[in-house]
C-alpha cells in the first residue's frame, strides 16, 4: 500500500472532480441505479453471512475498513458511493469489481482488461478520493459485476449512506421482459434465464456508452486507462514522436510502435513526484521515474502476458500540473525518451525482442503506431502531436482538440445500437457470436431493433472495394470510425466462418420477422459477401472451403473441414428462401445448386463409415467434431442413419459434464467446454428427431446431460453464479477461462430459444404446402416427456409489438394446451396426438 505524508485540501477538491462525471447524457436513464442486496462489513471480503441491504449507513473505520456488496446478479454502469460523514482531511477508499467472488480477494480483481479500451474502465479496481460529504461518481463504465468491495485505505473513518452503479444499461427483472418461460422443473427455468439477462447487459443503446476521453480546447484528459491509438500511424516507422502533456495527478502514460488491433507494443508511464491515489495494488510506481513495458501492458495479467518491465529513475523532479514535452525516439536498439529537450532515459530493446507478435502487433520494435492512456489512478492531460520520420519530415499533427480525436482513437461514443460479445471484458461487436443472440433477443427481450442496428452496423462497414472487397468485419470496436477500416482489415476481418454465421444471422431474421425492407436494402450487399466468399475461400478441386488466408473457428483452423463447409451450406438454404420471396430466380437458382454441391461433397469426402460420423476435416480424417454433427443435420446435409449415428458418436466426446469440441482435444482440468459450440449441437438435437426422425431414445440422453448437467453449473454455485451465461467451463463446473473468464456472454445463452422453440414449442416455420412462414404451437413432446415437464407457459415476443402467450400442462394422453395472440396472427397449434388445427387467435 502506498502512503504519502500530506494530501492538501485543493488535492482533494481537484480530485473529487476528476473522478465524477455528469451522467445526464451518458446512461439510458439517468435517474435509474442498481443497488446491493446484501452486505457484510468487516477486515476482508466474505461470501458468508451477508444480510440483507436496505440503504443503511455502511461505516468503516481502521477496525473494520473492509465491506463486501452482493447485487445478486450482474449489474452494470457507473459506480458511485454516496458519503454522509467524512473527516475535515478527507479519506480514500478503493472500490473492487468482480463477476466471480474470487476475484474480490486478488489484487486486480478479475482484471484488469488491458487489450482493448471497450470505453469502460480497464482496471476493475479504482481509488476514489473524498473530500466532503455528498456523492461521488466514477467517469468509467463497470460493464459487468455481482460483487463489489469497498476498502478504507486511509485512517480516517467515513459513512456511506448509498452505493450503487448508476445505469448505463437498461437491466429489467426477467419477470418484466415481453418474452418468458416456466416449467414444472425450475432448473429449465433458470437456465432459460440466464441467455435472457446477459442480453440486458451485453446490448447498449446508441449514445449510451460515452467517450473514455474528454477533449476540449485544453487537450485530451485522459485518466488511467489502456492506451487508445492513433489508426492514422499504423504505417509508421523509425519515428520520433513528441507530446505535451499536464499531469494532472500520478503520471502520464503513452506508446509507440504499437500494433493496430488494440496497440500490442512498447508502453511507457511516467510517474510524477506529486501525491498519488492510494492503492492496494502489487504494482507500486516510484516518483520521478519511468516504467517501460512491451506487449499489453507493464502488467502481467491471465492469458495476455507481457514483458517484464524495465524502471529507471528520471534526472528532474516533475510535478503534477504543470506542462511538459515529451519526446520518444525509435532507434533500432531501443527508445530514447527526453523531457522539455532533456534526456530522460534510454530503453534498450533487446529484452523486448522474445516478445514481438506479429499476429497482435507488429513485427519489429521499430515500427507502429502510436497512442495515449496513463496507468491505474493517474490522469493528465494530451496535446499538440507530432509525428517526424527519420528524414526529417512531418509525418503527423494533431492538436488533440477536436471532436476528430474520438473516432481516430477508437473512443467515440457508440453511434448506433450493438450487442457486444461480452459486458464486462470483450466489448466488442463479434457478429459470429451475434448468431445465437439474434435468436435470444427474439424470444426474451424482444428488442429485434438490435438486430436490425447489428445487420445495418456491418453493412455499412463492408469494404466495397480493395483486398476485402465484399468482407464484413468480424470484430469491431464499438469507438472506432468506418472511415478507418481500412487500417483493421484483415485482422478483424479474418475469422472467416464468422463471414457465414452473419448469413445464419440474416435468414434466421427473415425466418422471424418476415421483414424484406431490411433485407432488400441490403441484398446485393448480401450477394457481395457470398460471391466474396466463394470466390477466396471455397476449394473448387474438393468444394469444400479452404484458402491460405481462411482462419476456422468452427474447426480449430483446419482446412478441408466439414463444420464451415456445412456451415456455409445453412446459410445458403436461408439465402435461397430470401432470393424466392424477393423475386431473385437466379440467385435462388445459383445457391440451391450450390448447396447440393457442396453438400454432396461433404458426403463424399468426409462421411466417415469407420468413425460413423463425419471426420473433422480432411487432414484429420480420424477426427471427429461436434459441430461436424450439429451443422451437417442442420444443413440437410446428414440423412437419418448419419444422424443417429454421429449423435451416438458425441459419446466420445463427452468429458465429465460437457462435450468437447473434438476428439484432437484431450481430456484435463483444463479442457475448455464451450457453451456456444454446445448451444448450436442443442438445436440440432430437436432438429435430428423432429425433422429426420431420429429416435428420442438416441437425443433425449444428450439434450439431459446438456440442460439439466452442463447449464446448471452456471446456475448453482455461488461464487461464480452471475444470473448471466458464461463464456466457457472447465470439467469441473467453474469458469473455463479463470477469473478472467467472462461471465456475461450471450454465446452461451443457446437454451434460451430452445427452450421457447422446442419445448414451449412457439416458433415461426415453413408451411411446406404453401412456403408461408407460419407461428406454430408445436412442443416436441417426446423430449418433453424424456425430460419428464408436465406442463409449461411462456410468452414469444412479436416484431411487430405483443407476443403469443401459450401453455400447456398434462402428461401423454391428458394434455390441455392454450395459446393467445394479437388480433389477425395466425398460429397452427399441433396436438400431442399428432392431430392439427388452424385456429385465428
Amino acid at each position: 500500500m502506498v502512503f504519502f505524508i500530506k494530501c492538501f485540501q485543493f488535492y482533494n477538491t481537484f480530485l473529487f472532480w476528476l473522478w465524477a462525471v455528469n451522467l445526464a447524457d451518458a446512461a439510458p436513464d439517468s435517474g435509474r441505479s442498481y443497488s446491493p442486496v446484501a452486505y457484510a462489513i468487516g477486515t476482508e471480503p466474505v461470501i458468508d453471512g451477508l444480510v440483507k441491504y436496505a440503504g443503511e449507513p455502511l461505516k468503516l473505520d481502521a477496525a473494520n475498513p473492509v465491506v463486501t456488496l452482493d447485487y445478486g446478479a450482474n449489474v452494470a454502469g457507473f459506480p458511485f458511493v454516496e458519503v454522509s460523514s467524512v473527516s475535515a482531511s478527507g479519506a480514500q477508499i478503493e472500490l473492487k469489481y468482480s463477476e466471480p467472488f474470487g476475484g474480490l480477494k486478488e489484487p486486480w480483481s478479475n482484471g484488469p482488461f488491458l487489450y482493448v479500451n471497450g470505453l469502460m474502465n480497464s482496471f476493475r479496481t479504482e481509488t476514489f478520493n473524498v473530500s466532503t460529504a455528498g456523492p461521488t461518481t466514477s467517469f468509467f463504465i463497470q460493464g459487468g459485476q455481482r460483487w463489489q468491495s469497498i476498502t478504507l485505505l486511509s485512517k480516517e473513518p467515513i459513512t456511506i449512506s448509498g452505493v450503487g452503479f448508476r445505469a448505463s444499461v437498461d437491466i429489467r427483472p426477467l419477470n418484466e421482459l415481453p418474452g418468458a418461460f416456466s416449467t414444472s422443473n425450475n432448473i429449465h427455468d433458470g437456465v432459460w434465464g440466464l441467455g435472457a439477462r446477459s442480453l440486458d447487459l451485453a446490448c447498449v443503446e446508441a449514445k449510451s456508452q460515452p467517450s473514455t476521453w474528454e477533449v476540449s480546447s485544453e487537450g485530451a484528459l485522459v485518466r488511467g486507462q489502456y492506451p487508445a491509438i492513433s489508426l492514422r500511424g499504423t504505417g509508421f516507422k523509425n519515428y520520433q514522436m513528441s507530446f505535451s502533456t499536464k499531469i494532472v495527478t500520478g503520471g502520464v502514460g503513452w506508446r509507440v510502435a504499437a500494433g493496430p488491433n488494440g496497440g500490442y507494443g512498447p508502453y511507457f508511464v511516467l510517474s510524477t513526484g506529486g501525491p498519488k491515489l492510494l492503492s492496494t495494488s502489487p504494482l507500486q510506481l516510484k516518483p520521478n521515474s519511468l516504467i517501460a513495458g512491451y506487449g499489453f501492458s507493464i502488467i502481467n495479467q491471465q492469458l495476455l502476458p507481457s514483458a517484464p518491465a524495465q524502471n529507471f529513475d528520471v534526472p528532474m523532479d516533475l510535478a503534477d500540473n504543470e506542462w511538459y514535452r515529451i519526446t520518444t525516439s525509435i532507434t533500432s536498439t531501443g527508445y530514447n525518451i527526453s523531457i522539455n529537450g532533456t534526456h530522460a532515459a534510454f530503453v534498450p530493446g533487446e529484452p523486448f525482442k522474445p516478445y514481438i507478435h506479429p499476429g497482435i502487433g507488429t513485427s519489429a520494435l521499430t515500427d507502429g503506431t502510436f497512442g495515449f492512456g496513463p496507468f491505474l489512478n493517474q490522469a493528465a492531460y494530451y496535446r499538440d502531436v507530432e509525428v517526424i520520420g527519420q528524414d526529417g519530415s512531418v509525418l503527423y499533427t494533431n492538436s488533440l482538440t477536436g471532436d476528430d480525436v474520438y473516432e481516430e482513437y477508437g473512443i467515440a461514443m457508440n453511434p448506433r445500437a450493438v450487442c457486444l460479445d461480452g459486458s464486462a471484458r470483450d466489448r466488442e461487436i463479434w457478429i459470429g457470436d451475434f448468431v445465437h443472440t439474434a435468436r435470444m433477443i427474439a424470444v426474451s427481450t424482444g428488442r429485434y431493433d438490435y438486430i436490425q442496428s447489428m445487420i445495418d452496423f456491418e453493412f455499412d462497414w463492408q469494404f466495397l472495394d480493395g483486398p476485402g472487397a465484399g468482407l464484413v468485419p468480424m470484430q469491431a470496436p464499438m469507438g472506432v470510425g468506418k472511415q478507418y477500416r481500412d487500417i483493421l482489415y484483415p485482422l478483424q476481418f479474418g475469422e472467416t466462418d464468422y463471414h457465414f454465421f452473419f448469413l445464419v444471422t440474416i435468414g434466421d431474421y427473415y425466418t422471424l420477422t418476415n421483414d424484406l425492407d431490411l433485407l432488400s436494402k441490403h441484398w446485393n450487399g448480401t450477394k457481395f459477401l457470398v460471391k466474396t466468399l466463394v470466390s477466396r475461400y471455397l476449394d473448387t478441386k474438393t468444394n469444400l472451403f479452404a484458402a491460405p488466408d481462411a482462419f476456422w473457428f468452427t474447426a480449430q483452423n483446419t482446412q478441408h473441414a466439414t463444420a464451415p463447409t456445412a456451415l456455409f451450406v445453412i446459410a445458403l438454404n436461408k439465402l435461397v428462401e430470401i432470393a424466392k420471396v424477393l423475386k431473385d430466380t437466379e440467385t435462388a437458382d445459383y445457391y440451391t445448386s450450390l448447396s447440393k454441391t457442396i453438400s454432396k461433397a461433404v458426403n463424399d469426402q468426409l462421411w466417415s463409415k469407420t468413425l460413423g460420423a463425419y471426420s473433422m476435416s480432411l487432414d484429420r480424417l480420424g477426427d471427429t467434431a461436434l459441430l461436424a454433427t450439429a451443422f451437417t443435420i442442420r444443413a440437410g446435409i446428414a440423412n437419418t442413419t448419419q444422424a443417429t449415428t454421429g449423435i451416438q458418436k458425441l459419446s466420445d466426446l463427452f468429458y465429465q459434464i460437457g462435450y468437447k469440441d473434438s476428439t484432437a482435444i484431450g481430456n484435463g482440468p483444463g479442457t475448455q467446454l464451450s457453451p456456444n459450440v454446445q448451444g448450436f449441437l442443442l438445436e440440432s438435437l430437436f432438429l435430428a428427431h423432429t425433422q429426420l426422425n431420429v429416435a428420442a431414445s438416441v437425443v433425449v440422453p444428450v439434450i439431459k446431460d446438456l440442460l439439466e448437467v452442463y447449464w446448471p453449473k452456471m446456475l448453482i454455485q455461488n461464487q461464480v453464479r452471475t444470473g448471466s451465461s458464461w463464456e466457457y467451463v472447465f470439467p469441473d463446473g467453474s469458469p473455463g477461462i479463470g477469473l478472467f473468464t467472462s461471465l456475461n456472454h450471450p454465446w452461451g445463452g443457446a437454451p434460451t430459444y430452445i427452450y421457447t422453440d422446442f419445448i414451449l414449442g412457439v416458433r415461426r416455420e415453413r408451411n411446406a404446402a404453401t412456403g408461408v412462414l407460419e407461428w406454430v404451437f408445436d412442443p416436441v413432446w417426446e423430449v418433453v416427456e424424456g425430460l419428464g415437464l408436465t406442463w409449461a407457459k411462456g410468452k414469444m415476443p412479436l416484431p411487430e409489438g405483443g407476443w403469443i402467450e401459450a401453455s400447456w400442462t398434462g402428461t401423454k394422453g391428458n394434455t390441455q394446451m392454450e395459446v393467445k395472440a394479437p388480433g389477425g396472427v395466425v398460429v397452427e397449434v399441433r396436438q400431442r396426438d399428432g392431430s392439427k388445427r388452424r385456429e385465428l387467435v
